[in-house]
This record gives structure tokens, C-alpha cells and sequence, in this order.
């Protein structure tokens, strides 16, 4: 399989809701290896979604199904007055047909998890923005752009089922008498009613409790688990250890609210924290003195962009900023 395919059949799996964390890690390496294509990512969700229909037909003919998306692609380009070779050009070129009914071929074989309406699971995956997910049971789920979650079209009576691939915010309805739970690929998350964020990844879980009692408990070995309460957080490592600690700020729901609060915060920790917030590592120079890690830093940031935020950080501290690979790097000249 050519990188041009590979793309394809990972932004397949992604919009489908099966990409697994590695294969999510590579689409996102993708992704941060050029601005340009985050744009075809997203154009190619578009041509995803307008295909969703030719899912649900008894038997699937390419050219037929070519012939009514260039239909919709019509519609979609008279409404963005932009050419359709201008919405898929550079990455996808002359084979932009092929790789639409690559899309659409790729949906039918794993089921079209959008349109398969006979399915008893639903699985949305946040493609351009954060999502709101309103459940059967009326919980709120807030899904961070680039995360799946999974979920039953009817709850069971004796439980609420959800999977989580990558990061999301869930405000569940109180109801003592049907546990609500989310299923990641290292943990099980056991509430009855409260609000907390799961975000998951191949190295760890983490959880953070913000209203309520939560349980997390190892998928492989259920009587390793803990207990969270308001303000608290665990980390769930490959080794089976939970790391525990108390929340000092907000800044974990900064992807949610687009504010970033530092007080007298030590430079690594802004430094996680805005790696965490645009998906990009910012870290120190491993050539910097051990000082550097005690610098504070106090500023607040509202939804800028990230070069802003690094200029800031720049006048704070009076370090300059490199690129070095996929990494951002505070050093000193």
C-alpha cells in the first residue's frame, strides 16, 4: 500500500469510528506534518458524509455511486463557490475519485457506522470541532475534535455502555439503579451520576473528576481500581500503577473552554499544559540549567493561536523558540 492509500484507509478507519490509537497517532503525525492537510482531512470528511446515503443502498456499484456523489459534490462546491479539484487538490490529485469511493467502499465493508441503521451501536467520531452528544438516557457528552465515541442506540436496563477513543467531557443524568460506564482500551470508568473527563492513549488513562464519586478500574485486572471525588485525578499506567493526585487549576478542560490559567505555574508544567491544549510537544531544551524548571509563569491565554502563545512565553522568560522535528523547543542563546 502506497502513502497516498495509507492516508486513505486511515482517515477511513478515523470517520468510522475503528481506527485503533496507533493507527490515530499516525493520522494525527499526518496531520502536524504540514497545514495543508488538515484541510483535506477535513474536505475528505465532507465528501464522507455527503457519500453516507449510497451506504444504506441493497447493493453498492461504484460507478452509480460515483455518478449521484458527483451530484452532491455539485451542490457542495455551487455552495462554497470553490472547484471541486480545488477541495481535494495536492494531497489527492487525479486519483480524488478513487479516493472518495475508496471512502465510500471502506464505509460499506466495515459497515457504514453513520448510516448502518439497523446497527444497536451508534459511533460518532468529532472530525473539524469539538462535539456535544446528547445520549438516550439525556447525559451530555463534550467529544474532543479528533476522538470516537461509541454508544447503544437504547441503553440496557441494568447499565449505560459508552467506549471512548481519545478525550471527552461527560455530564451524566443521576440513576443509582443503572450505572453509567465508559470502556477505554486500558480501563473501565463506573459512575451513577456526575461530571468528569476521560481522556485516553496508548501510553495511559487519566480521569478527572469535576462533580461526584467516580470508579476506574484496570480492564485486566478489576481489583486494581480507585475512587475519585471532586477535584481529583488518576492516571492509569501500561505497568497497571494508578497515579493519583489532587486538580490545582482547570487547565485539563482547556480544549473545551479555550482558556489557558497559569498562577505562579512552574514552566514545565505551562509547557504541558499548552503541549496538551494544540496537540503539538513544547518542551525545554535539554541544554538548558536545571533552573529553568523552576521559573514561574503567570499569564492567561483565551483562545489564541499557538505562535501567539509562544511569543508570550518568549517575553516571560526571555528564551528563544526552535523547531526541532515535531517538537517546539525553549532554549537560549
Amino acid at each position: 500500500m502506497n502513502e497516498k492509500d495509507h492516508i486513505v484507509s486511515l482517515i477511513a478507519k478515523q470517520l468510522q469510528g475503528l481506527a485503533t490509537p496507533q493507527e490515530l497517532a499516525d493520522l494525527q503525525q499526518w496531520l502536524q506534518s504540514d497545514t495543508a492537510c488538515q484541510q483535506e482531512f477535513d474536505d475528505m470528511a465532507v465528501i464522507w458524509q455527503k457519500s453516507g446515503r449510497l451506504l444504506a443502498e441493497p447493493q453498492f456499484n461504484a460507478d452509480i455511486a460515483w455518478a449521484k456523489l458527483d451530484d452532491q459534490i455539485a451542490q457542495l462546491t455551487a455552495r462554497d463557490k470553490k472547484p471541486f479539484h480545488l477541495i481535494i487538490s495536492g494531497f489527492f490529485s487525479s486519483t480524488s475519485k478513487a479516493a472518495a469511493v475508496i471512502l465510500i467502499v471502506a464505509g460499506m465493508a466495515a459497515g457504514g457506522y453513520w448510516w448502518q441503521r439497523s446497527s444497536q451501536w451508534q459511533s460518532f467520531t468529532a472530525v473539524a470541532q469539538n462535539e456535544n452528544i446528547t445520549l438516550p438516557d439525556q447525559s451530555v457528552v463534550t467529544v474532543r475534535k479528533g476522538s470516537t465515541l461509541q454508544y447503544l442506540k437504547h441503553f440496557d436496563k441494568k447499565e449505560r455502555r459508552v467506549k471512548l477513543t481519545g478525550e471527552a467531557f461527560f455530564t451524566v443524568q443521576h440513576n443509582e439503579h443503572q450505572p453509567f460506564l465508559v470502556i477505554t482500551d486500558h480501563a473501565e470508568v463506573k459512575v451513577l451520576g456526575t461530571s468528569f473527563l476521560v481522556h485516553s492513549t496508548d501510553a495511559d488513562d487519566e480521569v478527572v473528576v469535576v462533580t461526584g464519586k467516580v470508579n476506574v478500574a484496570d480492564k485486566k485486572e478489576h481489583n486494581n481500581q480507585v475512587y475519585l471525588t471532586k477535584g481529583q485525578r488518576a492516571v492509569l499506567k501500561q505497568d497497571h500503577h494508578f497515579y493519583q493526585d489532587q486538580v490545582a487549576d482547570t487547565n485539563f478542560l482547556a480544549w473545551r473552554s479555550g482558556q489557558l490559567n497559569f498562577n505562579n505555574t512552574a514552566l514545565p508544567q505551562v509547557l504541558q499544559d499548552i503541549s496538551h491544549y494544540y496537540g503539538i510537544i513544547v518542551d525545554l531544551d535539554p541544554s538548558l540549567p536545571n533552573s529553568a524548571n523552576t521559573i514561574p509563569v503567570t499569564v492567561h491565554f483565551n483562545n489564541q493561536p499557538l505562535e501567539q502563545v509562544l511569543e508570550e512565553l518568549k517575553l516571560i522568560t526571555g528564551f528563544q523558540v526552535k523547531k526541532e522535528k515535531d517538537k517546539m523547543l525553549f532554549y537560549r542563546n
